[in-house]
């Protein structure tokens, strides 16, 4: 079967570690993780201005093939908050690590 894309949005900040961690969770919970801010910068320098737009670009584009945005951490940038509006603009399912794992949760209870 295959598995639902679900993208990480998290604040730009955010540690690769603690990127690594949020991507292991949705993978935990059945989803097969995007994260653009743990894969795009093994290649890409965000002090270039092109390469930080072709970032955002190629992070809209990954989105878009997305059917959940899933935000992760306590609090939401500014960079975030956008990332949520685009979604919601595509009528992309936004959710958080706990919504997510309760909608797991409700579909397996839904099976006994």
């Amino acid at each position: 079967m295959e598995k639902a894309f679900a993208y990480i949005c998290a604040d730009a900040e955010a540690a690769p570690r603690l990127l690594r961690r949020y991507c292991r969770k949705v993978y935990e919970l059945g989803y097969v993780p995007i994260c653009p801010k743990l894969s795009e910068v093994q290649y890409l320098q965000p002090d270039n201005p092109d390469e930080k737009r072709d970032f955002h670009s190629i992070s809209h584009q990954k989105l878009g093939r997305c059917r959940m945005l899933v935000v992760c951490g306590s609090e939401i940038s500014n960079s975030m908050s956008a990332e949520i509006g685009a979604a919601e603009k595509k009528n992309i399912i936004c959710t958080t690590l706990d919504g997510l794992a309760k909608i797991k949760e409700a579909n397996e209870n839904s099976r006994l």
